[in-house]
């Protein structure tokens, strides 16, 4: 390196000098040429090879003079842009430096994981405030409960039958000691009474004794139940018809024991006439012959008039006729529809007191003497203001005429919106169009009894039929059902 202490004292020295005439182009030389000579002697060929190396040496490194960010898309890692200066030359130089993320053994920088994490316990702070105030409050209730638990002192921690007594069901109580951790029994102090007619309870011992009496008894019934439903049916009622001039029809109702319906119609049959050999009813032929021997030994009609007719069903079944009937209304006699049927009319008393008449099983007038009248032909026909039609409605049934002679008229079909199905009102009975059969209803034949006869008067209002005054038999005839189209049925008539 070059020795600037000579320099330095040469410049000194001239320095000092304040005479005027000592700032000559001499002295001024002088020092000029002083510093050439120690420049010229400054520097040796070792010292020269020294500094050749170290810019050989500098030219190696950079000297950064700016950072910034690279602006590198990356979701592990950052990435810093340096900016340097080559000492040995001074060329800049860009590079970009990778920064990785931070992990649980090392720093680094912050990832995009890192970030979606932090963004995610944001979210869920509100979720978690809202929960540890639901535990603060359920703490605080829970609280309370324990605070009233532990005043109350004991809590029922088993109840069990005790001891066992005819009349009442004790109760084995255990209470544990919330203070203290011990269990206690107490053993009937707590029961059940047994129930009685005014107030229910447990079954006591009597009751059960009593129960199994009268399973035994049911037991009993049941068998000989069905002993008597094997009878098959049970008669409760019959009616005596005239189908021919020399023998009686009899006609028999009553229970279906099987199925606990009743039936309109058990068993049909006839007594013949009584001969000389045998007893038996009084044919039309022996009455004649009897009424002629009356009159050749008395004179006269012999007994009361009492007429015979027949009824005949029309085609198709739909319309009913009788045979000989026209003559009896040209008579004046007034003709009645009767049901075999259970029946209970209302009555009023002379103070206008509302009631009900006894049960009548039999023969029962429907409606009065109008009810039903006979046309020219003998075809019968009914006022079908008697039953309901839902078939028509109001303003359908105002313009037919006021007699129909159709089956259907003579039947109250109606409907049963709980169940679905129709039924037929008769009498006290009903009766079910349709019975359920594995799970389904479906159409079953009903036939219904019916009858025709004559009067000798019109029986008043409210008044019940005095059947000694009848002077025809009570001819029978049914109204069926028979299917029809779309599963649906329509009412005929048969004998």
């Amino acid at each position: 390196m070059i020795d600037v202490n000579q320099l330095t004292s040469l410049i000194s020295a001239f320095r000092v000098e304040t005479e005027k005439e000592s700032i000559s182009p001499e002295t001024v030389g002088k020092i000029l040429q002083d510093i050439t000579d120690l420049l010229a002697t400054a520097s040796t060929d070792a010292e020269r090879q020294i500094l050749d190396d170290w810019k050989a040496m500098l030219s190696q490194f950079y000297v950064v003079y700016d950072v910034a960010d690279a602006n590198m898309p990356d979701p592990q890692n950052m990435f810093l842009r340096l900016k340097a200066r080559n000492l040995g030359n001074g060329n800049s130089y860009s590079s970009s430096v990778p920064i990785a993320g931070a992990t649980d053994m090392k720093a680094g920088a912050m990832t995009a994981t890192h970030v979606q994490t932090i963004m995610a316990l944001q979210a869920a702070v509100s979720q978690l405030r809202s929960s540890v105030t639901s535990l603060q409050t359920a703490s605080s209730q829970h609280g309370n409960q324990l605070f009233i638990i532990q005043a109350a002192g004991y809590v029922v921690t088993g109840i069990a039958q005790g001891n066992p007594h005819s009349s009442r069901v004790n109760l084995r109580i255990t209470q544990h000691d919330v203070r203290t951790g011990e269990d206690f029994v107490f053993d009937g102090s707590t029961y059940l009474t047994g129930a009685t007619n005014e107030k229910a309870g447990v079954m006591t011992a009597q009751q059960c004794n009593a129960l199994n009496v009268a399973k035994t008894d049911i037991t009993a019934l049941q068998s000989a139940m069905r002993n008597v439903q094997g009878a098959g049916c049970v008669v409760d009622g019959a009616t005596v018809f005239h189908i021919a001039t020399d023998r009686l029809g009899i006609m028999l109702f009553g229970y279906n024991l099987a199925t606990g319906e009743r039936e309109v119609e058990l068993q049909q049959f006839y007594l013949t006439g009584a001969s000389e050999y045998g007893a038996g009813v009084m044919t039309a032929r022996q009455v004649k012959r009897l009424n002629e021997l009356y009159q050749a030994v008395f004179g006269g009609n012999g007994s009361t008039a009492f007429f015979n007719f027949g009824i005949e069903i029309g085609e198709g079944k739909r319309e009913l006729f009788l045979k000989h009937a026209v003559k009896l209304v040209e008579l004046g006699y007034v003709p009645y529809l009767f049901r075999y049927s259970r029946k209970r009319n209302r009555k009023i008393d002379n103070e206008g007191h509302k009631s009900h008449g006894d049960l009548r099983k039999g023969w029962n007038v429907v409606g009065k003497g109008e009810t039903i009248q006979i046309g020219n032909n003998g075809q019968v026909s009914i006022n079908k203001i008697m039953f309901e039609h839902d078939e028509f409605d109001d303003e359908e049934m105002q313009s037919m005429a006021q007699f129909q002679s159709e089956a259907k008229f003579f039947v109250a079909d109606k409907y049963d919106e709980a169940l679905g199905i129709r039924y037929v009102p008769f009498g006290k009975n009903r009766i079910n169009l349709h019975v359920k059969i594995n799970n389904e209803y479906q159409l079953r034949k009903v036939r219904l009894q019916y009858g025709i006869a004559f009067a000798s008067y019109r029986a008043g209002k409210r008044e019940l039929l005095d059947k000694t005054r009848l002077v025809t038999p009570i001819v029978p005839f049914h109204i069926a059902n028979v299917p029809f189209r779309n599963g649906g049925y329509r009412w005929v008539f048969e004998r």
